[in-house]
Parts: C-alpha cells; sequence; structure tokens
C-alpha cells in the first residue's frame, strides 16, 4: 500500500490602478469656409483648417491671466501665392511683410465697408456657445472681398488679425506695424484643395469659426 500526499498551490493577484484623472486640455482651433463666386454664380466651395500662431495663444492667455488689453475687433486678410513658402506657428503681424514665409494678397475692396480699397474685412465674431463640448463662435455675416483689376493670380489661403484698445491699424491693408502683444496674427490657413485661382471680378465670402 501507498499512501501518496500531492500537494500543491496556485495564487492569483489582480493589479488595480486607480483611473488617471481628467486632463482638460485647451487646445484653441479654428475654420475658414470660403464660397467663391464668378459672374453672380458660385463657382467653388474651399476649406481652410489652421492652428492658432504662438503670438495667438500668448495673447489669449495674457488676456485671460495676466490684465492684458482685449482685442475687440477683428480683421481678416488673403495669403498670396506670390513669394509664398510656408506656414508656422511663429509667424507673426510684424512680420507679414517680413520674414513669415507669405505675403499679403490686396488687390481687393472691402465690400461691407462701401468697397473700401484700404481697409480689411471685418471678422464680426459673436458670443460663444456651445455645440457639443466646443465653445464656439463665428461670424454670423460673411465678410465679402471683391476682387479688383490686375488681381487675377492665386492665393493659398486666409489670415486674421486684431489690434488690442481703441486704435485699429490692423484694419488697415498691407499694415505690420511692429507692436508686440498689441497687433496680433491670430491664425493663418491654407486650403485644403491647394492654392485657388481667382480673377478680376470674382467674389468671395469667408466666415471663420474658432473653437476650444
Amino acid at each position: 500500500m501507498n499512501d501518496k500526499l500531492k500537494l500543491g498551490h496556485k495564487a492569483q493577484a489582480n493589479l488595480i490602478r486607480a483611473a488617471k484623472p481628467t486632463v482638460d486640455m485647451l487646445n484653441p482651433k479654428g475654420h475658414y469656409k470660403v464660397e467663391h463666386f464668378r459672374n453672380s454664380k458660385k463657382i467653388g466651395e474651399y476649406d481652410a483648417p489652421n492652428a492658432i500662431t504662438n503670438e495667438g495663444r500668448a495673447k489669449l492667455l495674457n488676456v485671460m491671466f495676466d490684465s492684458g488689453t482685449p482685442i475687440t475687433q477683428w480683421w481678416m486678410g488673403i495669403v498670396d501665392s506670390a513669394s509664398y513658402s510656408t506656414l508656422a506657428a511663429t509667424d507673426t503681424y510684424a512680420q507679414l511683410a517680413g520674414s513669415n514665409g507669405w505675403r499679403e494678397y490686396d488687390h481687393y475692396t472691402d465690400d461691407l465697408n462701401s468697397n473700401s480699397g484700404t481697409t480689411r474685412p471685418v471678422w464680426g465674431a459673436g458670443a460663444a456657445s456651445l455645440t457639443g463640448s466646443f465653445e464656439v463662435t463665428t461670424n454670423a455675416t460673411a465678410a465679402v472681398f471683391d476682387v479688383t483689376a490686375g488681381g487675377s493670380g492665386l492665393v493659398e489661403g486666409l489670415f486674421i488679425v486684431g489690434t488690442a484698445g481703441a486704435a485699429t491699424p490692423a484694419q488697415t491693408k498691407d499694415d505690420h506695424t511692429s507692436n508686440p502683444g498689441v497687433n496680433v496674427l491670430w491664425s493663418a490657413a491654407l486650403f485644403t484643395g491647394g492654392a485657388v485661382t481667382i480673377l478680376t471680378g470674382d467674389q468671395l465670402k469667408i466666415t471663420y469659426t474658432v473653437s476650444a
């Protein structure tokens, strides 16, 4: 008779990690929508999603947390294909005619400002509203660019600028007054489908939406 005692053991462990805390990341971004008209007929629609420049982000944080002067008026501009090389987060207002990798297209009149040939069209941002998880602000009335004689060619995209305080140099087409923290390039963006051909007499109607 053989008595055999069989012993064994089994161990099991479950490692439970605490849930990671939710991190709310502030990530402002924007989106341009363009309607292109020729001879009063719409011939195209273009999108231009963008990130915000370093200058724009700094202005946002300084206004919110360091008593910076708010910007209450904003204007739109067009990125010319001439001399274009690149957009960068480091682009600034002061370098609109300098070391940014692009130049402003200025062969247009400001339709909603008595067809002014000297002003950029206003971006009349509205109050923020909750849409899903984003607070969104946009211009209810599209900015309107009327292409003038000599303006036929290619354009790459769009940009938004503003001026803090009572002065409004950013309203003036081709202005690039160096005044850090006061004159601000908020964003610039390229058309998703590539450069767009425009002709004298064309009209661009543009809305811009920003969310965070």
